[in-house]
């Protein structure tokens, strides 16, 4: 795998070779600013001189720096997989595979400088940082690892007769503690780095799809010039002759995402997630104690409840923090636990399935030239395809907790509603 510079976490990004200053002159008000160069003598051309002429340290006070670790190491994906295909007939074929891979050294954006424990909410952690006079320090490490594991099956039939089709299932399960393709791994500010190992982050990837079904398949009708019926007539020709159709099927199981607490206040610098003690999907039942007031869905998998908020229990507050028989800095794993909640990505939301169908129609015009006419139709059933409660900001343990207020989103260009078009094609 290559090294990327993600974002804007590169050493360059540091100062003298990145920086921001605001100047701002005495009567400076919002649409009302006068030239800084006419009112206090600052300009491009003397740059920061003026401003570390009283020394660097009262210029810049908690810096933030970005670093790569030092101890560099490669990014890497080892694939693998094992196939059995039989021919089930001269023209279809079957294949069941096992694919799969793993990956390691895959870079991480973390906090080297957070400070090692939980602190109340407001406390000022500055002197307990690794590095007191420093501010956030934001690294590059490899430390994350990945892996697939899944079950493929196909049945393709080549063309012939007039038909050809290709079907396809997938059982997978892919795992990691990178979070996305580009490594940036939200989870490792959700829990603090330094009293919980990143390993402990392992989990369900956000695009971990269990279970996915696809058919496509396009089929000639045998009537018309060339084909084996009615090949005679010029009228049939005209008429039934040349319509060809394709169908297209995709369906597959939703991708998980992760349940936010109520009413939990979250320890200083950090924030939590909710933590599962049941079935998110079975209904009814009794709040739990740390969350009493919610009201539990009488039905799941609906746009209203797709989850049980019930299910679910708040982290310890943070203000318990110092008191309550708990220390002043929480410094234990299992406490910390306890006080920021359990691993991301445990709840899967909906997933979809879509129809799409063509009609084709070729005219012969001059030799092997033709005219062809085209109609599409994209969700031919115009079934919606429901977005995680993630996406509309209600995936937490309220009462509301796993109501769904719109529609997945692919693409621009492709929108989730039914629609049509319409084409002509000169194929010469």
């Amino acid at each position: 795998g290559g090294l990327m510079a993600e974002g804007n976490t590169n050493i360059g990004a540091n100062f003298p070779y990145s920086n921001q200053v605001n100047f701002y002159a005495p009567t400076c008000a919002v649409g009302n600013c006068p030239s800084l160069a006419n009112s206090n003598g600052i300009n491009l051309e003397t740059g920061l001189a003026p401003q570390v002429s009283g020394g660097f340290q009262n210029f810049v006070s908690l810096p933030s720096l970005h670093a790569t670790d030092v101890n560099i190491k490669t990014p890497y994906t080892m694939n693998y997989s094992f196939s059995m295909q039989r021919a089930l007939s001269n023209d279809l074929a079957a294949t069941l595979s096992y694919v799969g891979n793993l990956s390691r050294h895959l870079s991480l954006y973390g906090a080297p400088n957070t400070p090692p424990g939980l602190f109340a909410p407001g406390t000022n952690t500055n002197p307990y940082q690794p590095f007191p006079d420093l501010g956030g320090i934001g690294q590059i490490h490899y430390a994350g690892v990945s892996t697939y594991n899944s079950l493929q099956a196909k049945l393709e039939k080549r063309y012939s007769h007039g038909l050809s089709f290709l079907a396809t299932y997938t059982w997978a399960h892919a795992l990691d503690d990178a979070s996305d393709a580009a490594g940036n791994f939200s989870a490792i500010s959700d829990r603090n780095l330094a009293l919980i190992p990143l390993i402990d982050e392992f989990t369900n990837s956000v695009f971990d799809v269990r279970h996915r079904f696809t058919f496509n398949g396009n089929y000639e009708l045998p009537f018309g010039k060339g084909k084996a019926f009615l090949n005679n007539s010029r009228v049939a020709d005209e008429t039934v002759g040349g319509w060809s159709s394709s169908l297209t099927f995709a369906a597959q199981t939703g991708t998980p995402f992760t349940v936010s607490p109520n009413n939990s206040t979250a320890a200083n610098g950090s924030s939590t997630r909710a933590i599962p003690t049941r079935d998110p999907f079975g209904a009814g039942g009794t709040p739990n104690p740390s969350n009493p007031n919610v009201t539990c869905a009488a039905k799941t998998r609906t746009k209203a409840n797709w989850y049980n908020p019930c299910a679910f229990r708040n982290p310890l507050d943070g203000n318990l923090i110092g008191t309550a028989g708990y220390p002043s800095v929480i410094t234990d794993k299992a406490t910390a636990i306890a006080f920021l909640g359990g691993r991301p990505n445990n709840v899967y939301g909906p997933g979809y399935y879509q129809v799409n169908m063509s009609l084709f129609k070729n005219f012969p015009t001059w030799r092997e030239q033709y005219l062809q006419f085209r109609a599409d139709a994209f969700n031919v059933l115009n079934h919606p395809t429901l977005a995680n409660p993630s996406q509309s900001g209600t995936s937490n343990d309220n009462s509301n907790g796993g109501n769904i207020t719109g529609p997945k989103f692919f693409q621009n260009n492709t929108p989730d509603a039914r629609f049509f078009q319409l084409s002509l094609k000169y194929a010469f």
